[in-house]
């Protein structure tokens, strides 16, 4: 444990205190908005607002179902039993919190706390965080386990999900690209550095051992997705279909749906009949449809795992321990590392009001969120290990499995800083989380050497900051040789990290209540419908449909913390607590300073890439 505490600093004269700005910032020049989101893509016909355009429509669009007055009656008979259920939750809620607060009150006061929270099973840190989770989180969920519940059960009852939406050639490529799923695309460029082609192989996603089409589902879930190459010169798109046999067939777009835009084919497919279309538009709907299943599912449980565990968990769980509670580097990581140790242990758990299922646990069949289809062990065993290789690599002469410097950042973030490179535009989600860590990096670069102060005046703690990381690196065995990245992309990507999770999140959320589903609830039927897919039977697909709607609505969007004013929000001018818990005045002042020029930053990117996922609505933290 450092003994030092951040008092000492240069406070050779008061600076005057800053004020927040950032509205006046981000005003831009009237047309500069439009110029900018209207801007054509260098490398394909897809402009951005096309992007914008088709992405509005699948978040607003909703499937045409006849609203039937025996859903409304039994939404109505059946609430009471959703708003006992939440007064029920509201009580257990209230009961651990008041556990908690004695727990942390004993621990205080008295000379036992290690015993007590030996007892626990947890560190007073950890107790700490979940009395905080359960105040303050908690009860964002109330709602959505209960009487959110209940109405998606009655419109599953009365056949509400029997119309899901197959979507259109166009729709499908603009959730391709502008969802966390474009994180997955490995891109071909010719010799002049222009992309050519594009692949997503689920077999081949991550640069280890772990595959995604290793993992077991069980009875009633498939990823029936292979790969999707795409051709973007040609516009080409094909999706690799494999069957419950293993056999695999690769469909392709039908050619008279190619037009001169990859973006063509506009209209909804949904109201298309197996009697309209051609053997060969047939299958390709149908693989369409899977696909749409694989969109859904690899957001939440394969390509997003990185951004809660290995670095963020570890950070979150051994800051407390060497970092002194009044240095600038505690002050700057307490509000993006709130929440997260209790989160990171609520996900993978499999309670009744948890994500993950136990093997054979026949709470599964009941509980509508428990949507998943491998178990909570099969989880932290192949998808778990899938984040680890976002982080590592070999060593090239033990072969030991190290950092990565190159995932500080990500090499999707490194390719679109290069200043000359042919990406922009290609993938308008990839360019939207660059531009959020380009914000994160100057800021904290500022803190780091200090903007135009000499070596003494460098605001961040050096010597703490450095133990601090050597401290994680000695504790967690699968972070060794993170001491050897640079600190201000180490710093810039913890901070970024924690508005992609929310970006992730927030995308999900506004994409998949209203039509899409956690994989496909059947295999591969080469002589099938679409339909057979995407609507099926009221105990089949129809089911699985509801059960993915719950899920998503429980654990996908952000819902806003309670009893925080918003101050957890990443956009608050508050979230720091205006660095109170930093004894010199003149230090404050200058952080004061660069968390504005960051709102600034944060609120201009809000303003331009709003459409796609809005920064000012997010949280700091992995807090959901």
């Amino acid at each position: 444990m450092i003994a030092r505490e951040a008092s000492i600093c240069s406070c050779e004269s008061p600076m005057q205190t800053v004020v927040y700005e950032w509205e006046s910032r981000v005003q831009l020049p009237a047309g500069a908005e439009a110029e900018q989101i209207s801007k054509s893509c260098p490398t394909t016909s897809i402009s951005i607002e096309e992007h914008r355009r088709r992405l509005k429509r699948i978040t607003r669009s909703k499937p045409s179902v006849n609203t039937h007055r025996v859903e409304w009656a039994l939404t109505i008979l059946l609430s009471p039993v959703g708003a006992w259920f939440a007064y029920l939750i509201s009580l257990v809620l209230l009961f651990f919190s008041a556990v908690l607060q004695l727990t942390s009150c004993i621990m205080r006061h008295s000379g036992t706390a290690a015993i007590i929270a030996s007892h626990f099973g947890t560190s007073l840190a950890m107790n700490t965080d979940r009395q905080d989770f359960v105040a303050h989180r908690c009860p964002a969920y109330i709602y959505s386990l209960t009487l959110g519940a209940v109405q998606n059960f009655c419109k599953w009852a009365t056949g509400g999900f029997k119309e899901q939406v197959l979507l259109s050639d166009a729709e499908v490529l603009a959730l391709l690209m502008t969802t966390p799923v474009s994180r997955m695309w490995k891109v071909a460029c010719n010799e002049e550095g222009r992309p050519v082609s594009m692949v997503l192989d689920m077999g081949d996603v991550t640069k280890g051992d772990v595959k995604a089409t290793d993992i077991s589902l069980g009875k009633g879930h498939y990823l029936c997705v292979e790969r999707i190459d795409f051709d973007i010169e040609t516009s080409d798109l094909s999706v690799t279909l494999v069957d419950s046999d293993g056999l695999a067939r690769v469909v392709h777009r039908p050619m008279e749906e190619m037009c001169a835009s990859p973006m063509a084919s506009a209209c909804s497919s949904s109201s298309i009949s197996s009697a309209d279309v051609s053997d060969e538009e047939r299958l390709w709907n149908m693989a369409k449809a899977h696909l749409q299943g694989l969109i859904m599912w690899s957001i939440v449980s394969w390509s997003h795992n990185w951004v809660h565990f290995n670095l963020l968990d570890s950070a979150a769980a051994l800051t407390p321990d060497v970092v002194p509670k009044r240095s600038v580097l505690r002050a700057l990581l307490t509000p993006h590392l709130r929440f997260t140790p209790t989160i990171n242990t609520a996900g993978p758990a499999d309670g009744i009001l948890n994500p993950q299922h136990a093997e054979d646990d026949t709470l599964k069949k009941f509980l509508p969120w428990k949507v998943q289809g491998q178990t909570a062990q099969q989880f932290l065993a192949k998808v778990a290990e899938n984040c680890l290789q976002h982080y590592l690599k070999a060593d090239e002469t033990t072969g030991e499995k190290i950092v990565d410097p190159v995932a500080f950042p990500p090499e999707f973030v490194t390719d679109r800083l290069e200043p000359d490179n042919k990406l922009q535009g290609l993938l308008p989600y990839l360019d939207f989380l660059t531009e959020v860590y380009k914000a994160m990096e100057v800021y904290a670069q500022n803190l780091w050497v200090g903007e135009g102060s000499p070596h003494s005046e460098r605001i961040i703690e050096h010597d703490i900051f450095m133990q601090w990381v050597r401290h994680i690196e000695q504790s967690v065995g699968s972070l060794k040789g993170l001491s050897k990245v640079d600190p201000v992309k180490l710093l810039a990507t913890l901070l970024w990290t924690t508005v992609v999770h929310g970006a992730d999140h927030d995308v999900c959320g506004r994409i998949n209540t209203k039509w899409m589903m956690f994989g496909s609830a059947v295999p591969v039927d080469w002589d099938g419908e679409w339909q057979d897919v995407l609507k099926g039977s009221l105990f089949g697909t129809q089911l699985h449909a509801f059960r993915s709607s719950t899920f998503i609505s429980c654990f996908g969007g952000y819902k806003n913390s309670w009893f925080t004013k918003g101050a957890d929000l990443l956009v608050s001018p508050g979230l720091y607590n205006d660095w109170n818990s930093v004894p010199c005045e003149q230090t404050r002042c200058r952080l004061r300073a660069h968390h504005g020029t960051l709102l600034a930053s944060l609120h201009g990117i809000s303003k331009k890439w709003g459409w796609l996922s809005d920064v000012a609505g997010l949280p700091a933290s992995v807090s959901f």
